[in-house]
């Protein structure tokens, strides 16, 4: 019986695999580049909605923001989910605060306030700023890590077909089925979600979060005695579960989502996308070929 395409099972699923760890590898240590940052860059000067957006992006900067607000009287919520203005605008606000509680005073919902004009610029000014310094990832360097799926999504189309050629040829292709699944969960990986802070910047957020370890929820703070920035901290550290720590009749008035703080957490991960495409090596399973010949079609 002829070998599908010409190429025998074990020698076809041996470059499979092979050009799965290729791609996993290589992507890792380029989105370990990319996502470097100034190594000398720090959070420690930042104010809490710099750090919230570092931890969760747009989202968890907002609700920080909220978490300020709240504490200091200026805002609340008002019928149907609104936001109203309950006092008037503290010291010392940043242009994110300022915005968030004129929105307040024209009865925007807490989760509209990203379609709010004036709130969308001042983040985006907050965003800058941040890429500028070294310490947040761009929209740019994401879609750049992201290219590598496009290598993932090739082998995913050439496993398929290999598997439905080799059935065609009545072929086993059992492994290779599962070293095409595993190019699909590598594809997954490394298309994931977003991330906000550089390298540089998970590094000096972990000493930021040991060093306000006491704004926890589960240790139940008083924000009345940290005050506006300490709640705001707190949300930004620990994300929308602080809010209702603090006041979960406002949080779950505004609708805030009890999202968690990545708190650096992705600045690990990069390096994971080898070991999805590892695990493909494993379901090639090598002497699992030897029997028939034709394990990879």
């Amino acid at each position: 019986m002829n070998d599908t395409w010409g190429i025998s099972g074990p020698t076809f699923l041996t470059y499979f695999i092979a050009a799965g760890v290729a791609i996993a590898i290589i992507a890792s240590f380029h989105r370990r580049a990319l996502f470097r940052g100034d190594r000398g860059a720090t959070v420690d000067s930042l104010g809490p909605q710099q750090v919230a957006y570092l931890n969760g992006g747009d989202r968890l900067a907002v609700y920080s923001s909220l978490g300020g607000l709240r504490a200091a009287g200026a805002i609340g919520a008002g019928a149907g989910r609104t936001l109203v203005q309950t006092g008037p605008l503290p010291a010392g606000v940043t242009p994110l605060d300022s915005a968030i509680y004129n929105a307040a005073a024209r009865g925007v919902r807490s989760r509209d306030l990203h379609d709010d004009q004036w709130v969308a610029s001042a983040l985006e000014q907050l965003r800058d700023r941040l890429e500028r310094t070294g310490l947040a990832v761009s929209a740019s360097q994401t879609r750049e890590a992201r290219l590598w799926a496009l290598g993932g999504v090739a082998l995913v189309v050439v496993g398929i077909a290999r598997i439905v050629a080799g059935a065609n040829n009545n072929k086993p292709v059992l492994f290779m089925i599962f070293a095409t699944i595993a190019a699909f969960v590598l594809t997954l990986t490394l298309l994931r979600g977003r991330r906000y802070a550089t390298d540089a910047a998970n590094r000096s957020m972990r000493d930021l979060r040991r060093k306000h370890d006491h704004l926890a929820p589960r240790h139940n703070p008083s924000y009345a005695t940290y005050g506006a920035t300490g709640a705001a901290m707190g949300v930004a550290l620990y994300g929308g579960a602080a809010l209702y720590s603090m006041d979960p009749a406002f949080a779950a008035e505004a609708e805030v989502q009890r999202i968690a703080a990545t708190g650096g957490a992705s600045g690990g991960s990069d390096g994971g996308s080898s070991s999805s495409c590892s695990g493909s090596s494993s379901c090639g399973g090598g002497g699992g070929c030897g029997g028939g010949g034709g394990c990879g079609g």
